[in-house]
């Protein structure tokens, strides 16, 4: 007899199952993401080779936007590598706890729960006891996506002040972004 979990995928980026609800990225957005951002790379690393071909100024402000370059998109092209290669689910909402890839909170110790970043996009979770969580999002699926998973699966399990503040934030219209 096999032992299926029976997978309802209500959307493409979110798929419902009976134990679980899982915020997945799309192929597309991720070839996409790592083409950028690898493009990107490889155009500081490129500076490095036109470099030597110009004047000592030029040089020096090539030398710095190529370092500049590479330490911001070539940790940006390792984080996301090491992201895809880790499974599809960037958020997870399953047995009472909201999981990203490296960390999970109990639904019910959540006092507030907001978008953060400015690079890549995050759920900046605050528990009861103020510990700051962030579960990030990598800007592989759609804000909308994750806040109806929020929406739906998070906060009406969440603590009376979750509720209010989620009201507050957001007054049941949903997330504008």
């Amino acid at each position: 007899m096999e032992n299926k979990i029976e997978h309802n995928t209500e959307e493409h980026n979110i798929i419902v199952s009976d134990d679980k609800v899982e915020v997945v990225y799309t192929n597309v957005g991720a070839g996409c993401m790592i083409t950028g951002i690898g493009l990107m790379t490889l155009a500081s690393l490129l500076i490095f080779f036109i470099v030597p071909d110009v004047s000592f100024v030029k040089g020096f402000f090539g030398v710095l936007i190529g370092v500049f370059g590479l330490l911001v998109f070539g940790s940006m092209l390792i984080r996301m590598l090491s992201m895809l290669l880790s499974g599809r689910a960037v958020i997870t909402v399953q047995d009472g706890y909201l999981k990203g890839r490296k960390k999970s909170v109990r639904i019910s110790d959540i006092k507030d729960i907001k978008w953060g970043g400015n690079g890549f996009k995050y759920i900046a979770i605050t528990t009861m006891n103020n510990k700051k969580v962030k579960l990030s999002t990598y800007n592989l699926v759609n804000e909308q996506k994750v806040h109806k998973v929020l929406d739906t699966y998070v906060v009406p399990n969440g603590t009376p002040e979750l509720k209010e503040n989620w009201a507050k934030r957001y007054g049941g219209q949903g997330y504008k972004g």
